[in-house]
């Protein structure tokens, strides 16, 4: 009774896995968790982590197909510019020496123009 139970929750039936882009599925939310701690490590106070996640988004790899887990790679799997994006990662604004991130203070400004 259990071994159908794992089968069928791990059943392929409708391709699932073989959608790299598929909205939701548990791959895409690492791979999304993976360019959001990046774009916080960038824009935080530690100059190591802030320095690696410029390298790793500003200073990309250039040979093809691009390695997995790369700049480019996490782009392409979650459909986006990797042109368009690196621009808007750069023009987010650093920490600085504040605890809190800048968009944290600046929601209620978000809040009162939706």
């Amino acid at each position: 009774m259990k071994r159908e139970r794992f089968e069928i929750m791990f059943s392929n039936e409708d391709d699932t896995y073989d959608e790299p882009n598929a909205t939701g599925s548990p791959e895409r939310r690492l791979i999304l968790a993976v360019l959001e701690r990046a774009m916080l490590d960038l824009a935080g106070n530690n100059r190591k982590d802030s320095e690696e996640a410029e390298a790793w988004i500003f200073n990309p790899p250039t040979e093809t197909p691009y390695p997995e887990f790369s700049f480019p790679w996490v782009c392409e799997q979650l459909d986006l510019d990797q042109t368009e994006i690196s621009k808007q990662i750069k023009a987010m604004p650093k920490r600085g020496e504040s605890r809190l991130a800048p968009w944290y203070l600046m929601r209620s400004e978000i809040k009162e123009a939706a």
